[in-house]
């Protein structure tokens, strides 16, 4: 066993007193380069290797005194200005659902228990949330072949023996019933970003093979019927080009084709699309300032829960809170935006890039429904709307991001990474 092996054991015991493992390569080799050129130094006084190597750990300092330093200065940041909004428009979906469950006339709603419900949801999802914080986003890099083959199979099984609620099929698992189409979005966002981070769309058959592999899941969801999810997941994906350096004509195509086939395929779906009434369009428009109170009229305005949250909130509470709502998912969409533009390796990059586009465009579709501007349905109000689906998934969205963050300042995870943190 050579003296350096002193050197070893003190750089471990170092790292072992820094909790945020993303920064022991960099200290371990900084620390390694730093007591060898002492050692070399003391070596050149005419001292013996193993006096120089001794010399070498007394002038660095006590590990335990150094470790307390490094600890301190190389803390695991937490991205407050990425939470704050969303816990501030998760505790406005729960005190909707508070007064849906008990001060509403929605008897259906209190019979559900929308607020119990929801409280469990978040509490769940912030527990998810934070554990993804901790998880190294860099290691789903290497799945993020199988992901796409996975998202791909799930999507097929879905449409072949899916059970069809309100015309989008459902995927049974047992007693069970998972809206995949739902998820499909954000499992593309994490697959598509591994497999374009580094993809060269000049080369003529890389380019046709890449439009094959983002087409592949559109031309699935079109059959579906499932209109928004497609929509978001064509933003996506034209996302993803954008950003992994497609040129614009490329990008431009991708968009148009996959848009004329998903609208005709579409065409000769038999799902019903829900539209605000126009009493309750006249409703809103009439709306106070600050609302006009709690008594709304069961059946006025659809799915007030899921869907309609937002009209329900201008209506009952008020444009201004309304004003609130929006701003809270403007402030996220455009901090996770910020974010990116900090993160040093493509894959994260691109990963935050594509969560961005998620968010914005089923915000963006949502207000849109909700306004009567569009009669997509199945839009849920992020971080807002009733269900557990979508509020898990949404947190662990948000735990990916707060991970990407926390580590925008690396790059890909290297051998040493593997073997100091396992």
């Amino acid at each position: 066993m050579g003296l350096e092996k002193k050197f070893e054991i003190y750089i471990n015991e170092l790292c072992k007193r820094i909790r945020n493992k993303d920064v022991h390569t960099s200290i371990k080799l900084e620390i390694s380069d730093h007591l060898l050129t002492l050692k070399e130094e003391a070596m050149s006084t005419g001292l013996s290797e193993e006096e120089a190597i001794n010399k070498a750990l007394a002038r660095i300092g006590d590990v335990e005194i150094l470790g307390k330093q490094l600890n301190k200065t190389h803390k695991a940041p937490l991205d407050v200005k990425t939470i704050l909004p969303v816990v501030a428009a998760s505790l406005f979906g729960l005190l909707v659902m508070y007064y849906l469950q008990f001060h509403s006339a929605f008897t259906e709603l209190q019979d559900m228990r929308v607020f119990n419900k929801s409280l469990s949801f978040y509490l769940l999802g912030t527990l998810l949330m934070l554990s993804l914080y901790t998880f190294d986003y860099r290691r789903l890099l290497k799945y993020s072949k199988h992901i796409y083959m996975g998202t791909v199979l799930i999507l097929l099984l879905t449409v072949l023996f899916g059970v069809r609620v309100d015309g989008v099929p459902f995927l049974t698992l047992g007693f069970v019933n998972i809206n995949f189409t739902e998820i499909t979005p954000f499992l593309l966002v994490i697959s598509f970003a591994g497999i374009f981070h580094s993809w060269d769309w000049s080369d003529y058959r890389k380019s046709w093979l890449g439009v094959g592999i983002i087409s592949g899941p559109i031309v699935i969801l079109s059959t579906t019927g499932a209109l928004s999810t497609t929509i978001i997941s064509i933003i996506v994906c034209v996302t993803i080009m954008y950003v992994s350096r497609a040129s614009l004509k490329q990008v431009i195509i991708l968009a148009i084709a996959t848009s004329i086939w998903s609208s005709f395929h579409l065409l000769f779906k038999s799902q019903k699309y829900t539209l605000l009434s126009p009493y309750a369009n006249q409703k809103l428009g009439a709306a106070d300032f600050i609302g006009n109170g709690l008594n709304l009229t069961p059946g006025l305005i659809p799915d007030v829960h899921t869907d309609f949250i937002f009209a329900y909130i201008i209506y009952s509470f008020g444009w201004l809170a309304a004003f609130i709502a929006f701003v809270l998912i403007v402030l996220f969409i455009c901090r996770i935006l910020i974010t990116a533009k900090s993160v040093n390796f493509a894959y994260g990059k691109m990963l935050i890039t594509g969560l961005a586009a998620t968010f914005a465009t089923q915000f963006i579709l949502n207000i849109l429904t909700n306004l009567g501007l569009s009669t997509l349905p199945g839009v849920s109000m992020p971080f807002m709307s009733f269900g557990g689906s979508h509020i898990l998934l949404e947190m662990l969205a948000v735990g990916l991001i707060l991970s990407i963050y926390r580590r925008r300042k690396t790059d890909n995870i290297s051998w040493l990474d593997i073997k100091i943190n396992s």
